[in-house]
Parts: structure tokens; sequence; C-alpha cells
């Protein structure tokens, strides 16, 4: 994204800019949602002493601002809370702010905080707390995960991001006020501020602590639901109910205990002892059968799977090569057999579930029904045929010549059978495949600094922007594990990037999306599904789309 650099602009002046523009409070319908309508289970059930939920082993860490992981996010969500937040059903709802005003051309957004916040501890909260975690989140010392995705936009980041934190247009004008000065426009700039990156924090006891106040409940001191009261590496979680949370009068658990393990069996055992009441962690091998039961539930998520190649190494450096593996790919098969039918087979890109900015119908559906799609998902030998006419006009005809090649994978639930199936179908292009399996943090780094030819690939949506997959093949992006390079494609992101106007955005990442589905530096093969054991008399679980999920407002039925 092209930075331009920009001043915050003095609080009088933007007053008459907000004014000028016609800004207005984000308030009357949020409001309303916040008050009860996210709870769509209200009034049903008797609250919760005590909840037991198992969605993943230790987190890599509970700091808001370093953490990267899903269910990491889902356990600090439940201690934090940001400016806004995502509801059930995708909208943004009002948090810690109360309201927010933003300029027509989207660059100034001031947020203005609830009355007589408090931290855990019963210290105030103010919008000092905010620009401190903003600051924080952007300094190079932090090491973010989300510092760039999160900011970039943002005036100022450029030079904050080199170590002039003072330089990131973050501004607290009084106790209640926060103004933010952009770059440049950004339509979406709310959902970006929902994130759990973007949660206050409390300097002096970071500053104090150093990187262990994540893990001592003492230290731990957050302005969310739930405050950490035991902390127990690779065995539990326990947060208990925060007095001090504004909303504290709706949350229905008053303990919220988060298991750690990441081995399936062990926590679906846990499940059917009766000492887990949720859990997202199935043997793959028990789908089939669990999938009629009042407890499994499946929801929607936003997530492409499949495979990238390294596309500055060859063979993969030929859009031809690339193209021939893509074809060789039953994506059906591999959602129907492998998956169990618990994925959906990917003709685009941009999965299922995501909104189109032109009118907020599917992305998916219009990229389907306006553009040809590359894949004939229901006539896989089509496919697989022109994959060997590919191979053939590569110079590799029945794969002869063809060297050796190696898929980069992280073991765990269906990774192993599906890098097995890989293995086979490329052999019917004469490919030999070796399969490299490592844990995750090698397979991540070695994606980063290019030690790959082709590797697994996957990636979760924070929230309802086709962009959160668009952007990871931007040159600049630190995302972008193929390594792929386009001046067009960045020029278009960009463009939408900035747009405001709903239908000039969509059209700018429809050929975005297609001019990928082109060159093909990675190869979608299914969507996600995000599937839960919840206790049949338990209600009010509420799943966003992004994965996360609240459990604060849990109850239970006789």
């Amino acid at each position: 994204m092209k930075k331009v650099l920009a001043k915050i602009l003095c609080l009088s002046m933007i007053a008459l800019s907000l004014a000028s523009c016609g800004g207005k409070k984000n308030k009357s319908k949020a409001s309303a949602t916040a008050e009860g309508e996210q709870n769509l289970n209200a009034g049903e059930g008797d609250p919760i002493a005590k909840l037991d939920v198992c969605i993943g082993p230790s987190p890599e860490t509970m700091d808001p601002q370093r953490n990267s992981t899903l269910d990491g996010g889902t356990m600090i969500m439940h201690c934090f809370e940001g400016l806004v937040k995502y509801g059930e059903d995708g909208s943004i709802l009002p948090a810690m702010a109360e309201s927010w005003e933003v300029s027509k051309d989207k660059v100034t957004w001031i947020f203005t905080l609830r009355e007589g916040l408090k931290w855990s501890d019963g210290k105030d909260l103010t919008s000092d707390d905010f620009v401190y975690a903003f600051k924080r989140l952007v300094d190079p010392k932090t090491a973010a995960p989300y510092s760039y995705d999160m900011l970039n936009m943002v005036a100022g980041y450029e030079e904050a991001s080199h170590g002039n934190l003072e330089a990131l247009q973050v501004k607290a004008t009084d106790e209640k006020t926060l103004v933010i000065q952009l770059y440049s426009p950004v339509a979406y700039f709310d959902k970006v501020v929902a994130f759990t990156s973007l949660v206050p924090l409390r300097k002096d006891i970071i500053e104090e602590k150093g990187e262990s106040w994540c893990t001592d409940p003492s230290s731990y001191i957050s302005n969310g639901a739930y405050q950490m009261s035991e902390y127990v590496n690779g065995d539990y979680i326990s947060l208990k109910k925060n007095p001090y949370y504004y909303d504290a009068d709706r949350v229905t658990v008053e303990e919220l205990v988060f298991h750690l393990t990441g081995d399936d069996n062990s926590a679906y055992n846990a499940y059917l002892e009766g000492s887990l009441d949720v859990t997202n962690r199935i043997p793959s091998e028990e789908m089939a059968n669990l999938r009629n039961s009042d407890a499994f539930k499946a929801y929607p998520l936003l997530g492409t799977s499949g495979i990238v190649f390294n596309t500055e190494k060859p063979p993969f450096n030929d859009v031809k090569i690339r193209k021939a593996f893509a074809l060789a790919i039953d994506k059906k098969h591999i959602a129907e057999t492998i998956f169990e039918g618990y994925r959906s087979p990917a003709a685009s890109l941009v999965c299922e579930g995501v909104s189109d900015p032109a009118n907020g119908s599917s992305f998916m559906e219009k990229s389907l029904k306006e553009y040809k799609s590359p894949f004939h998902i229901d006539e896989y030998e089509k496919d697989l045929e022109e994959a060997k006419k590919l191979m053939k006009e590569a110079g590799y005809p029945g794969g002869v010549g063809f060297p050796q090649v190696k898929y980069l994978n992280n073991a765990g639930g269906a990774n192993d059978s599906i890098a097995e199936y890989l293995q086979s179908t490329f052999k019917e292009l004469g490919v030999m495949m070796e399969i490299d399996t490592r844990d995750w943090k090698a397979v991540s780094e070695a994606q980063k600094t290019g030690d790959f030819e082709l590797s697994r690939f996957a990636w979760g949506y924070d929230y309802d922007e086709p962009l959160q997959l668009l952007n990871l093949f931007r040159s600049e992006d630190p995302n972008n594990c193929a390594h792929y390079h386009n001046d067009k494609y960045d020029s278009l992101i960009e463009t939408a990037t900035k747009e405001t106007d709903g239908k000039k955005r969509s059209k700018a990442l429809h050929k975005a999306e297609q001019l990928l589905l082109k060159d093909l530096p990675m190869v979608p093969m299914v969507f996600s599904k995000d599937n839960y054991l919840i206790r049949p008399n338990l209600r009010g679980v509420q799943h966003l789309s992004s994965g996360h999920c609240y459990f604060m407002y849990c109850t239970k039925v006789e």
C-alpha cells in the first residue's frame, strides 16, 4: 500500500472537518444491538457457575499484541475488549467506545469512550491506554505479528515502525476521546479496530513486569468480561468474571476454564467423560458418526486452505507448471472424502461467507457468476487432462525430466492425509513428490524465508473483508509466502484499499482475484468450517465468522 504522510489536525480543525463533511455519530442501530440482540439466547436457561472448554493447546502467548493464533485470540478476547467489537452476525458493535465519528472522506476517526470505564483492578481506563497500546503494537521492539496489517493505514506508521513512536497519528485529546488519522481513506477501518491486537493495555504494568506480565494472574490486568485467576501452562487457564466490566450484568458464566491440549483424542475423550462442556478438538475419524448428533455444530468459518508455491524458485517460477499442479488436484475429493464433507471445495480464492463491498451480497457468488472458474469442480477428469497438456507444453511430457520436489507440511488433523493424496495425484503428471513434515513453527519460518518449493497453505480471515486474503499476495506484504510480485496486482490492491465507493472497490477486488487465479501463486482447495461438540443443554455459544467464540453469555437448561 502506498503511504502518503499526513499530519494530525488539531482538535478544532477536526471538528470543522467533520461538520463540513457531514460526519455523524455511529450510534443508533449498533447501540441497540449491543443491548441485547447480540445474545441471541438471552433469557433461556440458568447462569453457569463454571464452564469447561477446550479449543487448543497452551497459547503461544496471552499478550494481545504478540498473539497470532485463533485459539489464543479467543482466550484473550474474553479478557480484553477494544474500542468496538464484532457481533455474531458480523456487525460492528460499540464496546469501550460508546460512539464514533468518521469524516466523509474516511480519513479521520474519532472514538468517544463510555463513562466510568475501569480496569479489572479498579483503576480508571482512559483513552491514553489506547494510545499506549497502539504505539506498543507498532514498536519494532514488540515484534507484533499484526503490526503492519492493523496499523499500516494509520498516518505516521512508516516512521513509527522504524522506532519514532510519536509519529503515529493516534492522539488522546482528553480522557474519553481518541482521534486516529489515516494516510488515506479506509472504508472498513471499524472492522480493523475491532481486532484483538488493538485493545488497550496498561503501560505501568508492562513496563514493570516485562514479558512475564501476561502469564501471571496478578499482573494480567484486563478490561473485558473476565480477569485471569490461574494459569497452569500445559493444563488450564481459569478466568473469573470481572466485576468492573461495564457489561458485567449480562455475563452469565461466573468462571470460564480453558483446558489446554492440542490432542484431538484427549479432548474428545474428556468431552465423552463429562469433564468438558465444549470442544472443537474432534478426531477426524469420528466426524462421520458425530455429524447427526445433537451435540455436533458446524459453523461457517472464513478461511481458505490449499497449497502455495515459491514463485521465485524453479520449477514453480513457471506459471504453466503451477497451473498444471493446480488442475491435477481433485478439490471435491478432498472436501467430501478426506474431510468427510465438513469442508467445501474451492472454485475461487476468496471464501464463501465474505461480503461483496458493492452490495453486501456474497463475494464468491459474484466471482463465479461474472467470471469463469479455472477449475471444473464436478468434472475433475477435464482438469487432469488439461494439466497433462500443460506439463507437455512446459517441456515435461509425462513428467520426463521434471525434478523431484518437496512438499512442506505440518502434521495434525487431515494435513497428513492431504499430503499423501497430493503425492499420489501428482504421480498422474509423472511427478515424484517427497513429503517434508515439520512442526508449524518451522513451516512458518521456511515460508517466510523462501526455503521451500511448495507448501501447505491455510489462512483464516480476521474479519469479513476480501482483502484479508488478497492482501497476502501484495509484493510488500510480510505474509506473502508465495514471494509473488506483480505490479498490476499491487496497483489493484492499492485501489481497493483506498476506494470508498463500494462498486468501485468491488471491481478492483474482483480483478485482483482473477489475476491471482491466472497466475496461481497458490491453489485454493477447500473452504473452512468450524466444528464443535457442545452439550445439548448449553445455550448461547456465539461463533463469529472469524472462528473466534464468545462463551460469556452461555446458559444451561434442564
